[in-house]
């Protein structure tokens, strides 16, 4: 699992731990805000924040009441990066992995810490 995966990648690394907490979400902030900081290329980074976006993804499951989806017939289909999306109640669609891309990209202003919020109120 791609979740579980990057907690150890975050604590080999960097010395951070990733417990599934919403908490958790601003140090995933706070490391992809690091990476990107450092000159890290989005394509040399891509399997790792592919990995971040599970955490995410897997952030809201455990926390914001959502699943696991395909965006295979859903309004997202054609803008998701990839098929995977998490429905949240009642009837929101979110795409953590494209997020985290997103944010790795945007800096600050695309926090993962708020995208939760916003994606779970």
């Amino acid at each position: 699992m791609f979740a579980a995966d990057i907690v150890g990648v975050a604590q080999s690394i960097s010395g951070v731990t990733l417990d599934f907490s919403v908490q958790s979400l601003e140090s995933v902030d706070a490391l992809i805000q690091g990476f990107r900081s450092q000159g890290i290329t989005e394509e040399r980074f891509a399997e790792t924040l592919f990995g971040f976006g599970c955490y995410v993804g897997e952030v809201m499951v455990r926390n914001g009441g959502g699943s696991w989806t395909s965006s295979a017939g859903t309004p997202l289909e054609a803008y998701a990066s990839f098929p995977l999306l998490v429905a949240l109640p009642p009837e929101n669609l979110s795409n953590p992995i494209g997020k985290v891309f997103k944010a790795f990209r945007g800096g600050e202003a695309d926090s993962i810490a708020t995208f939760y919020r916003v994606m779970t109120e």
